[in-house]
């Protein structure tokens, strides 16, 4: 087993001059992977790897207590730093109203990201093997998982790395007997109280009898034939969101109405990634949401409430956006940034934050005439050029601003045209007039951005000021 780890496995996962924190609990597997690395940084001097070790207490079992110092007394001997953690599971899981091993799961892996950050790791080594996999498969596929959940537990994802994915508990209790290495036994991993437990105890042990001796192995293949699939379908997914993507913050994501011209499985792979922006929740929107929303067929007008988030659909495209979304609207001040005097801060990049949360720069430049997008760092979003003479001739301040009521832009041959009916006929949706950041002379708007400029202080050669707007 370690030298099928050390060729194939290990090099792959830890690159010199990593930092590894490597988290052991005391059981069989985290003390079968601690002496594997171990052994492996050993061996392998000239990759310059170093190990730390962190260990949680969770002050449930009496037996915590001897577990700890077993793992404290290897870190010792094997000069491993050692980095221990003592919480009080239980009470913390009603503190936060989710089950335990819920609970648990997220303040370790929450300690374990501070430890890393503590002590300069690049990696988090947990035991996961080829059991855990048939068990996460099992229990993915009972819930009614799609492939990307029955591709089970990756072996790397990000700085997370499980070396022991493909071997199996036999082969790590061997590897125990063989080194002599000490470890501990849960015993509540061995009462079928928990959905995974039961897998474990009751429904493996029936298909290995019944079925196929071999089923752990079989389901572990399965994943990984889905992982495949799973990350080409991605690289699509990731390609896809650049194109179709024309608005996202983690209060609101838009997408094109176009995507619903791209077959079922990458749509749905898009709305799941756009709610999960938005929601926060790793897993996205449950399938039949997902059902509704490619049933509305990109029909302008549809809406639809879902837990924690809404989506409606409008001639710009798909909006996904959290349910106390209009709060971080309607907190914001209506002047985005203060009146900017028309004789200071020329060719500067002035930073502003939109209520929803995204960054832009705003430039004011004197040009002898207009300019191409690359002159301007950043990705050129829109521009406008006006007569700087002009505007400097008339005094006013030019300012960022929200719509105020009365607002209108004036149109050469027309007159002046409230701004609601030029958000009409530009069939801007009523309910995103207000986000739209306004060019303002004191109370005369100069320009909406991605709507339309007004017809005042055209161009004119020498001294032409222009307004961008830059996406940072």
């Amino acid at each position: 087993m370690y030298e099928k780890l050390k060729q194939q496995v290990l090099p792959q996962l830890i690159v010199p001059g990593s930092r590894v924190l490597m988290a052991v609990s005391g059981g069989p597997d985290s003390m079968a992977l601690a002496h594997i690395l171990w052994r492996y940084v050993k061996e392998m001097k000239e990759q310059k790897i170093t190990l730390v070790i962190t260990h949680v207490h969770h002050g449930v079992r009496e037996e915590s207590d001897d577990e700890e110092k077993m793992v404290k007394s290897m870190a010792r001997d094997w000069e491993i730093p050692c980095l221990i953690h003592r919480f009080d599971s239980k009470e913390y899981a009603k503190s936060v109203g989710k089950s335990f091993q819920t609970a648990a799961r997220e303040w370790r892996y929450a300690c374990w990201k501070e430890d890393m950050r503590k002590e300069n790791c690049t990696l988090l080594a947990t035991a996961h093997h080829l059991g855990d996999q048939a068990e996460t498969v099992l229990y993915r596929l009972l819930r009614g998982s799609g492939t990307a959940g029955l591709a089970g537990i990756y072996p790397q994802k990000g700085e997370l790395i499980r070396p022991l994915l493909s071997v199996t508990k036999e082969d790590i209790l061997e590897y125990c007997r063989n080194e002599n290495l000490p470890y501990a036994l849960d015993c509540s991993n061995e009462e079928p109280i928990y959905a995974r437990n039961k897998i474990r105890l009751q429904l493996l042990p029936e298909l290995q009898r019944e079925y196929n001796p071999k089923i752990v192995e079989t389901l572990g293949r399965t994943a990984e034939v889905l992982r495949w699939d799973e990350e080409y379908l991605e690289e699509g997914v990731r390609a896809a969101w650049k194109k179709f993507a024309i608005f996202s913050t983690e209060h609101r994501v838009g997408l094109r109405g176009t995507i619903f011209d791209l077959p079922k499985a990458m749509l749905s792979r898009l709305i799941r990634r756009a709610a999960t922006l938005v929601s926060g929740e790793p897993r996205g929107i449950a399938f039949h949401y997902v059902e509704q929303v490619m049933a509305s067929q990109g029909q302008v007008g549809w809406s639809q409430d879902l837990p924690g988030l809404k989506i409606e659909i409008d001639y710009q495209g798909v909006w996904f956006q959290r349910a106390d979304w209009g709060q971080y609207i309607n907190e914001s001040a209506g002047i985005l940034s203060p009146s900017l005097p028309i004789d200071a801060n020329w060719g500067e990049w002035i930073p502003w934050r939109d209520r929803e949360g995204q960054n832009w720069q705003v430039g004011l430049f004197s040009l002898e005439n207009e300019a191409d997008d690359e002159d301007y760092p950043g990705q050129c979003v829109d521009k406008v050029f006006f007569d700087g003479q002009g505007l400097i001739r008339n005094g006013d301040k030019l300012q960022w601003r929200y719509r105020r009521d009365g607002d209108s832009l004036w149109i050469a041959g027309l007159g002046h045209k409230s701004l609601k009916k030029v958000f009409q006929d530009a069939k801007v949706p009523a309910n995103q007039r207000q986000e739209i950041p306004l060019l303002a002379l004191e109370n005369e708007i100069l320009w909406i951005p991605g709507v339309k400029r007004g017809d005042r202080y055209p161009l004119r050669q020498g001294g032409g000021a222009v307004g961008v707007l830059v996406k940072r």
